[in-house]
């Protein structure tokens, strides 16, 4: 027997590979995110197949030039498990990706996109920054997996809410990451103002990068400047005494 126009077709469609819900999910919730911070910064979703933890590249835009880069990986569907109060949400992370995510040179946050599915309504989006909680309890990085609680929620149509990310969160924790090399750093500013401002950091769990870091800075600066020829340079800043450091 012949097979007709009609047959043929519907054997070209049984051979096209499965879509399964998740990446369906996945791709709702990157694309979604994406949406959220195109029109306030550049965003660079990662090209298929080759995501390992991240799904966007981002940059933020500080007085119309570009500014600081972070990461995102995006978290979509039930396994976003939202609060009572519907102001966080919490996600499992695995540990092997936290160790990823902690050793990268820019900040990373989580974006959590519970949502049912199908999409009923637009949800809120909450974030999680995984740079800083894992700068505060380190032993994160010891265990199998782990559930994150979000810092920060945009809801929907709140527009202030992800400039105040992309503005006050992202700067502050991209100058907290320097604790990993012992390095207290200031918040960045695109512009260089009168008055800076350090970030909090845990100083103590990093107590050994940072005397480590003071120490190689005072050894280095000494020996550069014994070695600079420029005589009528005041050197003086280097022969002070230990406890004039307070005035920094």
């Amino acid at each position: 027997m012949v097979k007709g126009p009609e047959s043929t077709e519907r054997s070209e469609n049984t051979s096209m590979p499965a879509i399964p819900p998740n990446r369906l999910k996945g791709n709702y919730g990157a694309a979604l995110v994406a949406s959220r911070l195109s029109g306030e910064c550049l965003v660079r979703p990662v090209a298929a197949d080759t995501d390992v933890g991240i799904d966007l590249y981002c940059e933020t835009v500080a007085e119309g030039r570009p500014f600081l880069h972070f990461w995102l990986q995006v978290k979509a569907g039930d396994q976003c498990k939202v609060d009572p109060s519907c102001r966080s949400a919490r996600c499992s992370f695995e540990g092997e990706h936290l160790q990823y995510w902690f050793h990268q040179p820019v900040p990373v946050f989580a974006a959590l996109v519970p949502t049912e599915w199908p999409v009923v309504e637009e949800p809120s989006i909450h974030i999680i920054d995984v740079t800083t909680q894992i700068l505060e309890n380190q032993n994160y990085l010891e265990r199998q997996s782990i559930t994150l609680e979000s810092d920060y929620s945009w809801p929907v149509g709140d527009r202030s809410s992800v400039l105040d990310f992309l503005e006050q969160v992202v700067p502050a924790t991209a100058a907290r990451l320097q604790v990993r090399y012992g390095v207290v750093a200031r918040i960045p500013q695109q512009t260089i103002n009168y008055v800076h401002t350090t970030p909090s950091v845990p100083v103590l769990t990093f107590q050994e990068k940072i005397l480590s870091q003071l120490r190689s800075t005072a050894a280095h600066a000494i020996m550069f400047s014994a070695g600079d020829e420029r005589k009528d340079m005041d050197v003086s800043p280097f022969t002070r005494p230990p406890s004039s450091l307070g005035e920094v």
